[in-house]
């Protein structure tokens, strides 16, 4: 029996964030040893790998617990999808990536806005106070007791810093897994993660009046705005593709709107031809290539797009925008007389 197209709607696993913290751990833990000025290096790989060691197991604690916020309902869908079609379907080839995240993605989101942000806030400092007392741990139980309120105070700056990464990886979730949308919200997580760092490296001027090795934010800064802008072309390509598909899809040579029910949609998504998810919407069109000539063949299905063009777009142009706004913010402080 064919199924209903709400069978294939599916919540997309959340993004894991110990990569993104790592990194932002990383390059905070060098910058942060840069203000004491010390002539050993030693500090700075002591202070850096503990920080991204650290910072890594912060966001893999907080994967899962942030996200999935605009999935409308899409976890209930897969999962009732699964208990009524069994574990072959849900994990099955299909639109479906299955129900194994359905408890999971954005349990501190579902709260509301204000209790996540102070579950996150309090997570970060008590990984700063772990991480200050993890590094006083070399001066003995007198260097951990005054690291906690050091790690405590210097885990502030990182606040900011990992929100912008968050509010990305909140949007994750919120399209169907694999599709267009839901691709590109999961690049904005390492977008996020490469300009928070470009930023820091090329505010380390400011903030410190004389790093230890300004060459090395240079380069950071570089590499992060460069990625930026890898990620940037490839929405933009994804956005293109978006608004090219027709508004309305139809047979080949032959006028009329497309649309199908739920049930012969679901026969059309089993059957062979080019599949695009857009990831928002419902709305499932159809492309039939139909012969030149009668009674030589039956029509083709040549593509099945599923969602809504316009919302996909706007999606798109969103994160876009956002990638814009990081590329200027890089640039003006490349420029920047401090630089």
């Amino acid at each position: 029996m064919p199924r209903s197209t709400s069978d294939f709607v599916s919540p997309d696993a959340p993004v894991s964030l110990a990569l993104p913290f790592g990194a932002i751990g990383l390059v905070g833990g060098w910058l942060t040893a840069d203000r004491f000025l010390l002539p050993d290096r030693s500090f700075h790989w002591l202070l850096a790998g503990v920080t991204l060691v650290v910072a890594g197991l912060l966001g893999h604690y907080l994967t899962g617990r942030i996200g999935g916020v605009g999935s409308g309902g899409a976890v209930a869908s897969s999962a009732g999808a699964a208990e009524a079609d069994g574990p072959g379907w849900a994990n099955g080839p299909g639109w479906a990536d299955g129900p194994g995240w359905a408890d999971g993605p954005g349990r501190w989101t579902r709260r509301g806005p204000i209790v996540a942000s102070l579950l996150v806030l309090w997570a970060i400092v008590v990984a700063g106070v772990v991480n200050g007392m993890t590094v006083g741990l070399v001066l003995g139980p007198a260097g951990m007791i005054l690291g906690a309120p050091f790690g405590a105070v210097c885990s502030l700056p990182f606040v900011p810093a990992l929100a912008v990464v968050l509010l990305a990886a909140n949007r994750v979730g919120r399209a169907r897994a694999g599709s267009i949308v839901a691709r590109a919200d999961r690049r904005a997580v390492g977008s996020a993660t490469a300009a928070v760092i470009a930023v820091g490296a090329l505010m380390t001027p400011v903030l410190f009046e004389r790093p230890a090795a300004p060459e090395v934010g240079r380069f950071v800064a570089a590499l992060g705005i460069a990625v930026v802008a890898a990620l940037f072309v490839v929405d933009a390509v994804a956005l293109a593709k978006v608004l090219t598909l027709p508004r309305r899809q139809t047979g080949a040579g032959e006028a009329g709107d497309g649309g199908v029910d739920e049930v012969e949609a679901a026969a059309m998504m089993e059957a062979r031809g080019e599949k695009i998810d857009l990831g928002l919407g419902d709305e499932v069109q159809v492309e039939v290539v139909r012969p030149t000539h009668a009674y030589r063949g039956a029509p083709q299905i040549a593509r099945v797009v599923r969602g809504s063009r316009e919302r996909a777009a706007g999606a798109l142009r969103a994160g876009l925008a956002r990638g814009g706004v990081a590329l200027a913010i890089g640039a003006a402080l490349w420029g920047a007389p401090w630089t």
